[in-house]
């Protein structure tokens, strides 16, 4: 019996509607608390991620943020008629606040999502898929930093 194949490509609609899926926002998930989205305190909110979570990168660049940027990713199935199975990883961070109007805040930001697609399911591919996001974010750039951000900053990769 061969090993099951699977490709991944970037998740349409967008990196938004895959994180707030991925939270409970849309979708069947339990809905977050109201204030899930930001803290005072960081371990506040990584304590209130999703259950599959894992911490893949941390990016400094001086000029976008004052401290280090944490990346993580987790997942959630959809359904699709692109292929029998359909897993969505949505990159995410949290942040300390860049907003003059927001002081002292940790946020969650969405940065990138994609799919992996396969005719059967798959064990988790977060290291893949997380691998995979990084790397179009860094040469591509993504809605919340063009490539020149990663270019002059410090992404260190922990998986």
């Amino acid at each position: 019996m061969g090993k099951e194949t699977y490709r991944i490509e970037e998740y349409w609609p967008n990196e938004v509607i895959a994180f707030a899926t991925a939270f409970g926002i849309f979708g069947e998930r339990e809905y977050p608390k109201e204030d899930f989205a930001e803290s005072t305190d960081f371990n506040n909110l990584e304590s209130s991620l999703p259950p599959d979570t894992i911490q893949v990168a941390t990016f400094l660049y001086k000029e976008y943020s004052t401290k280090k940027i944490y990346f993580y990713v987790c997942s959630f199935t959809e359904k699709t008629n692109l292929a029998k199975h359909q897993e969505v990883y949505s990159l995410f961070s949290i942040m300390w606040s860049r907003e003059s109007s927001i002081d002292s805040l940790w946020v969650l930001n969405p940065w990138y999502s994609c799919s992996v697609l396969s005719e059967q399911p798959q064990e988790p591919l977060h290291k893949e898929a997380a691998n995979w996001m990084l790397k179009e974010m860094t040469t591509k750039g993504c809605a919340i930093a063009p490539v020149d951000v990663f270019k002059k900053g410090t992404l260190e990769i922990l998986i």
